[in-house]
């Protein structure tokens, strides 16, 4: 009996259409990116805007997420590690080649998940990264209310 070997390769749907919004201006990133260790991260996709650590010997991972029903937040840096960056482009953790944000404008308004206290404390570790929430990505408030609010 002959092996079967199916050709046909599965297709994935990932959208990668807020990329744009979320990392509105590069101004450096680690120079050829990173190969992410995803061991035991859970998600298939990590999207733009999510926060990348490092334990400062060669070692970059996603920060991790936690998952109460449908609520999604980070969890703790893990002792011994540091912030590295932001995740550039939204990726298959299947592919997990990232480019890392190291400088530039974060609109933290349009984020898969917020950052809540590890905002500041990206903010200290990586002073070039600048978080801006744009009023149209702001989903608390209507676009007619808004005021354009920048924060650094």
């Amino acid at each position: 009996m002959a092996n079967v070997v199916n050709l046909t390769t599965e297709r994935e749907q990932v959208l990668f259409g807020k990329d744009n919004v979320i990392i509105q201006k590069h101004i450096a990133g680690i120079p050829g990116g990173r190969a992410l260790n995803v061991e035991g991260v859970a998600e298939k996709v990590l999207y733009a805007g999510h926060p990348i650590i490092t334990d400062g010997n060669g070692n970059y991972k996603p920060l991790a997420v936690n998952t109460v029903g449908d609520v999604k937040s980070y969890g703790s840096l893990p002792q011994g590690w540091n912030y590295a960056g932001i995740l550039e482009h939204s990726m298959q953790t299947s592919k997990p080649s990232a480019a890392i944000l190291i400088s530039g404008v974060v609109n933290d308004a349009a984020v898969e998940i917020p950052y809540g206290a590890h905002k500041a404390a990206i903010k200290s570790a990586i002073p070039t990264i600048m978080f801006v929430k744009d009023e149209v990505a702001d989903p608390t408030k209507p676009a007619e209310e808004s005021e354009s609010a920048s924060e650094s």
